[in-house]
């Protein structure tokens, strides 16, 4: 990740870019290769915040809101520069080259999004499976689905991902995104937070979907292109060219105009995260109206 992140630096502009990393709870070498990379950031001229935390989520505190907690702490430089930046690039801990993120900002450029998403993917039970499908909906409001061959409702999303072609949605998450900086600036200043008491208790990058959506951030993007994984053997099946050819990176002739966006649903799929120690959906499912998650946020 750290090599990648310079090689980005390298051709972005190392007066462009700021790095922020957020770490806890690491028991490995984890802490002393960002302390390294700190150093290197520091040498080379890229400005940096790399925090290092020792303290462990409480066990009474909700995972979603712990969750958002950290991710806020990763953005803090953001609200803190006296610079300006157009773009936030935000991973997860995902297997990724410089070039998809090249990929997803020049997606972002081109279709003037809002957010800009990677696919992210696992190997279950011997075969590829899209792992984000908590948080990612397509444009009808629905959740993604697991299956590769049959990965949307929405048959615009899926005949576009099947041909590796940029499609909209109403949110998405999937390991690295790219958002407009401007979500969170004033006069909006939308942040990663829990759901509230009346809400639907959804992942933090769902609010933030939301909330977005209800603030008029509403160009999603989500780039198939783009495949990141969490472990090394997935990495490998994703970058093998006879699984999953890539056409020519910025020379697309077919995609050059970019998205025609659609109008975005009244309601999104919700399966909640009630209890605080739970680590997948444990609540009823339902669909939230976007509409009336605009009058919450409103009051």
């Amino acid at each position: 990740m750290a090599a990648q992140i310079l090689a980005l630096a390298d051709i972005l502009g190392h007066h462009r870019v700021f790095v922020s990393i957020y770490e806890n709870g690491s028991s490995d070498k984890t802490k002393e290769i960002l302390e390294q990379l700190a150093k290197t950031l520091d040498i080379i001229g890229i400005d940096n915040k790399i925090t290092l935390d020792k303290n462990p989520r409480q066990e009474k505190m909700h995972r979603i809101e712990y969750m958002a907690h950290i991710r806020n702490r990763a953005l803090e430089p953001l609200y803190k520069s006296q610079k300006k930046f157009s773009k936030v690039v935000f991973l997860n801990d995902v297997f990724f080259c410089f070039l998809d993120i090249l990929e997803l900002l020049y997606q972002a450029q081109l279709n003037n999004a809002h957010l800009t998403c990677a696919e992210d993917y696992e190997i279950r039970h011997g075969a590829l499976s899209f792992y984000d499908t908590w948080v990612s909906r397509d444009i009808l409001g629905n959740a993604f689905k697991s299956r590769y061959q049959n990965i949307a409702d929405d048959g615009v999303a899926l005949l576009s991902h099947l041909n590796n072609r940029p499609f909209q949605v109403q949110c998405c998450w999937n390991g690295l995104a790219v958002i407009d900086a401007s979500v969170f600036a004033k006069p909006h200043k939308i942040r990663f937070r829990r759901s509230k008491p009346s809400e639907c208790s959804a992942s933090e990058c769902s609010l933030l979907c939301n909330d977005m959506w209800s603030a008029g951030f509403q160009r999603a993007v989500v780039v198939p292109r783009v495949k990141v994984s969490y472990d090394m053997t997935t990495r490998d099946y994703l970058r093998a060219p006879d699984q999953f050819p890539h056409d020519s990176l910025f020379a697309d002739k077919k995609n050059s105009l970019g998205i025609v966006f659609r109008p975005g649903p009244d309601s999104v799929y919700c399966h909640p995260l009630n209890s605080p120690s739970a680590r997948i959906p444990d609540g009823p499912a339902t669909f939230v109206s976007l509409k009336s998650q605009a009058a919450k946020n409103s009051q």
